[in-house]
């Protein structure tokens, strides 16, 4: 038995595929940091106050609401699937909020609403997003109705009970410790922006400026952080990422497939009431129209950041390029006073160009 010519024929691994695919993954961070670093520069040759301190604290608070839905969206779309209902679960967990504190009990006028009252008005909208989540997920799993349909059903039905709630009025008068947590900016932080500042007199102490932080930023960050922690340290988030791969074989690993979308929808719809709080928090009341055609931007920011539309690919805090890039695109039309109507057509090219980015990163990806 010639043993020398069958060690011969196995020919040895590739020690280069590692360093090849992690320059694929550098590859498309790059394209999209690099869209944003553009976008930035154009913004800023417009607009020269656009990186002032002032300006860059007001875009990072109206992100928050974005951050947080988009951040429940990747870890749904990284297990292969879709949730339509996250605009509205916004609207209706921000008007049942604002509902429950000012509407449940009616008050005098210039009368603080009961301490368990806002307790209440808090509570029960971070119960409601998870249980429509476990609803759409039970449906989709045991039914094996694509997440597509089931969603954009759900999405009909809160947003028709957003109307009721609110009867198609805002609600206004949210207690005012809310207002003062959502409006407010506790804590600043010292960044090197004021570059023109700090040539003309030559000192480098003028080139930091202290930036102030909305309060709400700072709540999208812990989601970010636990997010993270859950796709990059925990077993499960390996689950999720088997199971949007390819669910026969995570399925015959062991893996239980429908309880990992169930609770990935559960945790989708908790993002999406938490982001109807904290939109409560920063307008100080709640609208009927609130998170309307929010899924689709934030749908567009995931594909955008790298989430693969196929599922079992990408990372949640590449999500967060994703929304900045969306939301500067808003901030340049509106500087560049395009009429509002016009808008809408910004968005929609955005995520027929991220989609047809994706499939030519894939197709790429399968011819190397």
């Amino acid at each position: 038995m010639n043993t020398q010519g069958t060690t011969r024929m196995a020919a040895p691994e590739p020690r280069h595929l590692p360093q090849h695919r992690n320059f694929k993954i550098s590859y498309g961070l790059l394209q999209t940091l690099g869209v944003l670093l553009v976008l930035v520069i154009i913004m800023q040759i417009v607009n020269e106050r656009f990186l002032s301190p002032v300006n860059i604290g007001n875009l990072l608070g109206q992100m928050t609401v974005a951050l947080i839905v988009a951040a429940g969206m990747t870890i749904v779309m990284i297990a292969g699937e879709f949730d339509l209902g996250v605009g509205s679960m916004v609207g209706l967990s921000s008007a049942l909020a604002a509902w429950l504190m000012t509407r449940w009990i009616p008050l005098e006028p210039n009368e603080q609403a009961a301490w368990w009252t806002v307790l209440v008005g808090l509570g029960v909208p971070l119960m409601v997003g998870p249980a429509v989540g476990l609803i759409s997920a039970l449906i989709v799993t045991k039914a094996k109705i694509p997440s597509f349909i089931v969603t954009l059903g759900t999405l009909m039905i809160v947003r028709s009970l957003t109307l009721v709630v609110t009867q198609g009025q805002p609600i206004p008068d949210v207690p005012p410790l809310l207002r003062a947590l959502g409006q407010g900016r506790w804590i600043k932080l010292p960044l090197p922006f004021d570059i023109a500042a700090a040539l003309s007199s030559g000192s480098i102490s003028d080139l930091i400026v202290w930036l102030p932080i909305q309060n709400t930023v700072w709540i999208a960050v812990l989601v970010y952080a636990a997010a993270w922690f859950l796709l990059e340290r925990t077993a499960f988030g390996r689950k999720i990422y088997a199971v949007g791969a390819n669910p026969k074989v995570a399925m015959l690993s062991g893996i239980r497939v429908d309880r990992v979308k169930i609770i990935c929808f559960a945790i989708v719809g908790f993002s999406a009431s938490l982001a109807g709080l904290i939109s409560v928090m920063r307008l100080g009341a709640a609208s009927p129209n609130s998170g309307e055609g929010l899924e689709f931007e934030v749908i567009a920011a995931v594909v955008i950041g790298g989430t693969s539309l196929a599922g079992g690919q990408g990372r949640v805090l590449r999500t967060v390029i994703g929304v900045i890039i969306i939301a500067l695109t808003r901030n340049f039309l509106n500087l560049a006073q395009i009429d509002l109507f016009w808008q809408g057509c910004a968005t929609g090219g955005i995520i027929i160009a991220a989609v047809l980015l994706e499939a030519l990163q894939r197709r790429m990806s399968v011819l190397h």
